[in-house]
């Protein structure tokens, strides 16, 4: 069975752009849940920028910012190691190489992840919330009293 990676990758970056425009469409959502559950089978999934990528942008999407953040975290990383074994390379296979992770992608992820922080921040901050009402103690009805 042949992988989708390419495929996968190029609904990241849809998913991406439409991010940027402020919705991303439902059936571009539900393309990427297909294409990255053919791709989970790959055993080395979790090695792939696009992978982490792409559940990232799915968990954001559905506003489980503390799993998009460790995925946007991953991703971050595995681009910067990229970049990393890359340095020693000529030009013309750095440009291919990254041509999917420029400075200015590799910023963007930056933000998004500061985004994310902010958000699970927010979350566990919760100034909203009405601390819990103590229960009254009543006195026991056994044994005495009245």
């Amino acid at each position: 069975m042949r992988i989708p990676w390419k495929e996968l990758k190029e609904a990241e970056v849809e998913g991406l752009r439409q991010r940027r425009t402020g919705k991303v469409l439902p059936t571009n959502i539900s393309h990427l849940r297909k294409l990255l559950r053919q791709c989970r089978k790959d055993p080395d999934a979790h090695e792939r920028i696009c992978y982490h990528g792409s559940v990232a942008l799915l968990s954001e999407l559905d506003r489980d910012w503390p799993s998009a953040a460790k995925h946007r975290r991953v991703e971050i990383s595995l681009i910067q190691k990229l970049y990393g074994l890359m340095a020693e390379e000529p030009l013309r296979m750095r440009r291919y190489a990254t041509q999917n992770y420029r400075a200015s992608d590799l910023r963007e992820r930056r933000k998004i992840l500061d985004q994310l922080t902010q958000a699970i921040t927010e979350q566990n901050a919760s100034p909203n919330r009405r601390p819990a009402r103590r229960r009254a103690v009543r006195p026991s009805r056994k044994g005495g009293g009245r």
